[in-house]
């Protein structure tokens, strides 16, 4: 993974960077240069945007517009083929010399940061195409592509390393460093006056970005800074995955919203609550939206006043701390899982579908008036929702196991809140509560924890179809199996013996391991 470390100043050395053409208070254009850290660190961010936005600009959509259902569809030529229209307004093909003649303010960026944004845009369409298409294979929503960078958004760039030739880290403590990013202003704008040395000024300058330090740098290819958070990162290859010892344990999940996760032994994992920041968000929201009511109601323009923006921050700042939270929480329960155990089975639960809001009623005696359709209370469960991670804990769970060579198994999540574990009998009946289960068949008659109950049928379909799919792919090969790794009852990864079948495995084990004690 890459690091990311704090910026705690900035200093600018060498002469004053020329910032382009600008008007002054009379009116008239002139040269402007600057000898303050923060204004040309601002000057860097600008100048990356610019010239990012320029070259998404050359990026193209399928046209679309509505039928007579209210649909969209995609326009097509007389051949059939759909339209393809730039995304923006204009088209700017230019290379980086042409756009330094043309744009003043861009003749001073350093090379190496107008060549990043090539890349960097390159690489985030392509990556959102990508998610596309696995969140369409996956049946969920594909998600929008990637538009052009607002002014109003934090201010960053990127500064490519190269070998040593530019955004070069130095450490200066045991718990600090500097990252220096050099350039030179043009020849023919040379700052004027004299330096501290009574000579001209020079063309070079650089910008020192004071750190501090948690753990080594590993080898970085660029430096990504963000100027409006004071961060810093460091884009370097993620950490070689260690050797994880294995222990034979085998778990089975349950998710959920009054308790994030449920598993097969009692234990309950909560998520941090975060329903006083949420509280706090829709104040700021409340307060946004009144203004632009009060706007509509005189007639007037809607403008965004300092307060606005101020609330408009406060809202955006809780909502990054919200997202913060959880993420945490999901990457330290994936991580307490796969190390402690060798196969996990979990629900495969549909949290997007579960999460949209219900459809509108219409009242069939008048077509002006809606129904009661439970809006309101879908909108708290929704919420509870999103606020679980669900979804974030279970693609962590998976790529962190693929990495640390743990099974992992989805089963479908229908019944297994309603099957007892214990004889086997579905009924709606059986979930007498959300917390309580109460078996209705009179031969078994157990009792215990809801969500227990789900994570032990999880965990037994989970090992059904895992061994299934063993069986499978012993039939269907001669000689090892893909990945050649069983989980092995002892706890230790063995190999797959083409002629004794695969090694017994967490099936073999766990089908007969008691449930939890019954209430």
């Amino acid at each position: 993974m890459s690091q990311q470390v704090k910026i705690t100043r900035a200093r600018l050395h060498g002469s004053p960077v020329y910032l382009g053409e600008m008007t002054g208070p009379d009116g008239t254009p002139g040269p402007v240069w600057s000898t303050d850290p923060d204004a040309v660190l601002g000057w860097l961010c600008d100048g990356f945007r610019f010239r990012f936005n320029q070259r998404r600009s050359v990026r193209c959509r399928y046209l679309t517009c509505q039928d007579r259902n209210g649909d969209r569809v995609l326009v097509t030529d007389p051949a059939g083929v759909p339209v393809l229209v730039p995304i923006g307004r204009t088209v700017t093909d230019i290379t980086d010399a042409q756009a330094r003649r043309q744009h003043s303010f861009l003749a001073a960026i350093p090379g190496y940061v107008l060549e990043a944004t090539l890349k960097t845009e390159h690489t985030e369409w392509f990556s959102a195409a990508k998610r596309r298409k696995t969140n369409a294979a996956a049946g969920r929503r594909p998600g929008a592509m990637p538009g052009f960078r607002r002014k109003g958004s934090d201010q960053r760039f990127v500064c490519w390393f190269n070998g040593g030739r530019n955004a070069v880290f130095t450490k200066t403590g045991r718990r600090s460093g500097v990252v220096m990013i050099s350039g030179a202003n043009p020849r023919t704008h040379r700052a004027p006056g004299l330096g501290p040395d009574g000579k001209p000024h020079k063309l070079g300058w650089r910008i020192t970005l004071h750190v501090r330090l948690s753990q080594p740098i590993r080898p970085y290819t660029s430096v990504r800074v963000n100027w409006t958070r004071r961060r810093l990162v460091f884009v370097n290859e993620p950490l070689p995955v260690t050797g994880k010892v294995s222990t034979g344990e085998v778990i089975g999940i349950d998710r959920g919203v009054a308790h994030t996760v449920a598993d097969d032994r009692g234990r309950f994992y909560d998520a941090p609550d975060t329903s006083a920041l949420d509280k706090q968000r829709r104040f700021h929201q409340r307060r946004m939206a009144k203004s632009r009511l009060v706007a509509a109601r005189q007639g007037r323009r809607f403008w965004e006043s300092k307060r606005y923006q101020a609330h408009k921050s406060a809202a955006a700042g809780l909502a990054a701390k919200q997202a913060r939270i959880r993420d945490d929480f999901a990457h330290q329960l994936s991580t307490r899982l796969v190390r402690g155990h060798d196969f996990i089975g979990i629900e495969k639960l549909p949290v997007e579908p579960m999460t949209r809001r219900p459809k509108p009623v219409r009242d069939p005696n008048k077509s002006t008036r809606f129904l009661p359709n439970g809006a309101a209370r879908k909108r708290g469960l929704n919420r509870s929702m999103r606020n679980a991670a669900l979804a974030r804990l279970a693609t962590c769970i998976e790529y962190k196991a693929a990495l640390a060579g743990v099974a992992f198994v989805e089963v479908p999540a229908a019944y297994t809140s309603q099957r007892c574990h214990q004889c086997g009998h579905t009924a709606r009946e059986n979930r007498e509560s959300q917390a309580v289960f109460r078996c209705q068949s009179h031969s078994c008659g157990w009792t215990g924890n809801a969500d227990t109950n789900a994570a032990i049928n999880i965990r037994e379909e989970a090992l059904t179809r895992w061994a299934a799919q063993q069986s499978e792919q012993l039939a269907g090969t001669s000689g090892e199996k893909p990945g050649g790794v069983a989980v092995s009852q002892a706890g230790s990864k063995s190999k797959t013996d083409p002629h004794t079948g695969p090694a017994p495995g967490p099936a073999a084990s766990a089908m007969n391991r008691e449930p939890p004690n019954a209430a």
